[in-house]
């Protein structure tokens, strides 16, 4: 009897810590995410009449900063391009766009388009006035490693509702010459999620999906991401303290 007194006395601390160690639900920045709906208008002229087009699109964003004035967000860089139809291209074609982002709770706000760079397909957003019931996520310290478990939150098919995003698990498989690659199911309106480790840090972005192979999913390599986000933030920081005191053009409103 003593014997097992004993035993149970060893066992039940390491049950104990398995139990209250943290479980990826407890560490995954879900606050980070947020909702892009785009709204593209374009107006084509010819012969003194107009045509105006409303094209609507939907995404995925997240959180990599928070100011006094507001956020820097990241999403991909074909939802920032404005892309014009065939049918709707002429020299005196003119396009303006809005972009409403809406973070976990619903509550939304209106974002401006920084910069992106196509060739990775990251683009940096700053989204005025969001300051509260967000966080920036957690950037990883380190790349990584083929068959590491990996976590996606995300809007696919604009799948979103106040405070319910879909959670999406998967691996990831490795990287070739501009791509990550992902096993892990996606549809548009994931393009611009973060792709997360099992501690909840983001290691990469997912931008699309292999055609052929649904549940194969494409993005920007960790390096990559990392460096644009490391250079563009420290470029659009300084430039927006700046600005005023130079008399700048304030990007920062949409």
């Amino acid at each position: 009897m003593f014997k097992k007194i004993l035993l149970m006395l060893v066992v039940l601390p390491f049950l104990s810590c398995t139990h209250l160690s943290d479980h990826p639900r407890d560490i995954l920045p879900r606050t980070s995410f947020l909702h892009v709906r785009k709204v593209l208008t374009i107006i084509k002229c010819e012969n003194n009449q107009c045509v105006s087009r409303d094209f609507k699109s939907a995404a995925s964003a997240f959180v990599v900063k928070t100011e006094q004035e507001g956020s820097f967000a990241i999403t991909a860089a074909h939802v920032c391009e404005d892309k014009v139809p065939p049918e709707m291209e002429s020299k005196t074609t003119k396009t303006s766009a809005i972009y409403t982002l809406r973070r976990l709770d619903g509550e939304a706000y209106t974002a401006s388009v920084l910069t992106y760079d196509s060739k990775i397909d990251v683009c940096l957003l700053f989204v005025k006035d969001l300051v509260e019931g967000v966080e920036a996520v957690k950037i990883s310290p380190t790349k990584p490693v083929p068959g590491d478990k990996i976590y996606n939150i995300s809007a696919p098919i604009a799948i979103f509702y106040p405070n319910m995003v879909p959670i999406i698990e998967g691996q990831y498989n490795g990287e070739t010459v501009g791509l990550a690659w992902y096993t892990l199911m996606a549809a548009p309106g994931s393009s611009g999620s973060m792709v997360l480790n099992d501690k909840g840090e983001l290691i990469g972005l997912v931008h699309s999906v292999y055609v052929r192979f649904p549940t194969i999913t494409l993005g920007a390599r960790y390096d990559d991401l990392l460096h644009f986000i490391k250079k563009n933030l420290t470029k659009y920081v300084v430039y927006k303290d700046v600005m005023g005191l130079l008399e700048l053009k304030n990007i920062f409103d949409s």
